[in-house]
């Protein structure tokens, strides 16, 4: 047991600590997890090789984040979960979804987004997509 003395002074300061750390740990989210979540200007280059720029919204719905791009008059939309640090998405078009694609993005050091994507039954090489906080 942990020693205390006549007032319990060690255990009020253990129990203290631990609503501090779980307090802290609920108001900043569990790592990983909210940091993907905002609005972000997107600039990329699909597989084919074609450069492309947009609008990014990341916006998390319990364990999973919805994911919406719109890149000049098309919209698509996605679900993502985070694994490992890199949030790994599935996404189609808003109206067309009769394609599929992946990207998975890892956060760099300064918030920005680096993303590989890839299209099902697309080339054999993947895209690249970098996305800056607004």
């Amino acid at each position: 047991m942990w020693p205390l003395n006549r007032k319990g002074t060690s255990m009020r300061r253990l129990v203290t600590g631990l609503v501090v750390f779980l307090l802290a740990f609920t108001l900043l989210g569990a790592p990983g997890r909210s940091a993907f979540s905002g609005t972000y200007t997107v600039n990329g280059t699909s597989a084919a090789g074609a450069a492309y720029q947009g609008v990014l919204t990341i916006a998390p719905r319990g364990e999973i984040y919805d994911v919406h791009w719109a890149i000049g008059n098309v919209q698509y939309v996605g679900v993502g979960v985070v694994i490992n640090e890199t949030l790994a998405v599935t996404y189609s078009g808003a109206t067309d979804r009769s394609w599929s694609g992946v990207i998975a993005y890892r956060q760099r050091g300064d918030g920005s987004l680096e993303g590989r994507t890839a299209i099902l039954g697309g080339a054999a090489t993947a895209g690249r997509e970098t996305a800056v906080r607004k």
